[in-house]
């Protein structure tokens, strides 16, 4: 089961993308996964040790993602729009994420024969959402954009 990353562009309240800060210092509601990221990648006279973490690392979580996503209930689009308050017209799902921390919004998707299922994993300070919902047959996912606390696919 391989999920394929959706890029999320991020619009600002004009509609046009931020322009970036510069600032690149984690906060306090950075997550352990994000500050360990951060700490190998300062090290630059560890790259061996590095690679070698990073094997290691990806063989262990491999078989643990694959049964974890495989566990993992996959909503039908109409239950996931009731729980989280979107909408579904006829080219758009709309979907209020007013808390998310939009720099680790990941999106995803795969193409499977019942038709395309989306993987959208929001993180917050104390949890997230994680949510995996299948797209209204014969529709598949053609842009996604987060922009004022609401991500709004487009589907064709």
């Amino acid at each position: 089961m391989q999920w394929s990353r959706v890029q999320v562009e991020m619009l600002g309240p004009n509609g046009h993308a931020p322009d970036p800060l510069g600032i690149t210092t984690s906060g306090l509601d950075v997550g352990a996964e994000q500050m360990h990221e951060e700490f190998l990648t300062d090290l630059p006279h560890l790259d061996e040790v590095r690679s070698e973490h990073v094997r290691v690392v990806s063989d262990v979580s491999e078989p643990i993602k694959a049964a974890k996503s495989l566990a993992r209930d996959i909503q039908s689009l109409d239950e996931m729009l009731a729980e989280l308050g979107g909408s579904l017209s006829a080219d758009r799902i709309s979907i209020p994420l007013p808390s998310v921390i939009p720099d680790g919004l990941v999106l995803e998707r795969f193409a499977s024969g019942q038709g395309e299922l989306v993987r959208l994993i929001a993180p917050e300070r104390f949890g997230g959402i994680l949510r995996q919902f299948a797209l209204p047959e014969d529709r598949v996912l053609t842009r996604a954009v987060w922009s004022e606390g609401e991500l709004s696919l487009e589907i064709i």
